[in-house]
């Protein structure tokens, strides 16, 4: 991308993005201007077409209102104080834009930054702020610190601070909910970031543990649960060969998130060959995260939950 500008919020609004292999797209949205007006095409269902120099788009649809709400979003301020400035700008927008809220790196963050991100992220969430990645140590040093409001607490599993600031609102009843596998026990730690991720977001997660394709009967027999209509989708955790996400994919409808697990020896250290099975599935409907990264499939479990209750 060349250029992304913008300026202005609700008033108006200037962009552009550039790129060799994509053309050109240039809008302009003033209050004089509406963008309709630079569409071709009827707007009641034909759609349109952006012209540019180097390429065309057609079938283009714009709500105007939604995209100035949009930009309204991200450009207004919160009017929350910054306790760290020059530190940290925080996100405080970020669940109402994006449906999932900002949490903390803790691994390479002090004890004394995390505390002061957790408490300001705290003051505009009813539900749990977490800081993923944080040791034991790290997090007793940031409880005899911390401050702010609510209580904290420590998930030594999955390596996470929780920080509480009131009881949450109650899991709508009819939500769906998000199957966590992993292939071994060595895995669970993973996967503990992945369950405390969605608990945090009102997601009720189903954990199957230890059903690698070492013992393939121990997830065939899981097969009346994980092709339940109350699952939205299926987050599998593992390292060595990683091949249970495809496994999985063959037996159900939903989406699969693979999270490659930097477990195993030799070749497969770190899970780089775990990660190398999970993007080349054969098995169609598997996506795949980074290597240890549960936080990353929580938050697209979530959404994807989040998107089948429009």
């Amino acid at each position: 991308m060349r250029s992304l500008v913008l300026r202005g919020a609700r008033a108006g609004l200037n962009y552009a993005i550039g790129g060799a292999n994509f053309g050109r797209i240039a809008m302009k949205m003033r209050g004089s201007r509406p963008l309709r007006a630079m569409f071709s095409g009827n707007a009641g269902g034909g759609g349109g077409e952006v012209g540019g120099r180097e390429g065309k788009f057609s079938g283009i649809r714009l709500n105007e209102a939604a995209l100035a709400d949009l930009v309204g979003v991200v450009c207004e301020d919160t009017g929350v104080e910054n306790p760290l400035e020059g530190v940290a700008e925080l996100d405080h927008k970020r669940r109402e834009r994006t449906h999932f809220p900002e949490v903390v790196f803790g691994e390479t963050k002090t004890p004394s930054q995390i505390s002061s991100i957790l408490s300001s992220l705290s003051s505009t969430s009813s539900l749990p702020v977490l800081a993923t990645r944080v040791s034991p140590e790290i997090f007793a040093e940031v409880q005899r610190i911390y401050q702010g409001p609510g209580s904290l607490e420590y998930n030594e599993t999955a390596k996470m601070i929780i920080l509480r600031t009131s009881d949450p609102p109650q899991i709508p009843p009819n939500r769906k909910t998000v199957i966590v596998c992993t292939a071994g026990t060595t895995d669970i730690p993973i996967a503990e970031e992945v369950s405390q991720t969605l608990l945090s977001s009102q997601i009720p997660p189903l954990r199957i543990y230890d059903c690698g394709v070492a013992g393939l009967h121990r997830i065939l027999k899981k097969i009346p649960i994980i092709t339940s209509p109350d699952v939205a989708c299926i987050i599998v955790c593992a390292g060595m060969d990683g091949a249970l996400p495809s496994v999985i994919s063959g037996l159900v409808k939903v989406p699969v998130i693979a999270v490659p697990t930097s477990v195993g020896y030799g070749y497969g250290s770190g899970g780089n060959a775990a990660l190398g099975t999970m993007l080349n599935s054969c098995s169609p409907g598997v996506c795949v995260v980074n290597i240890d990264n549960g936080f990353g499939a929580a938050s697209v479990a979530y959404k994807i939950v989040k998107g089948g209750e429009k």
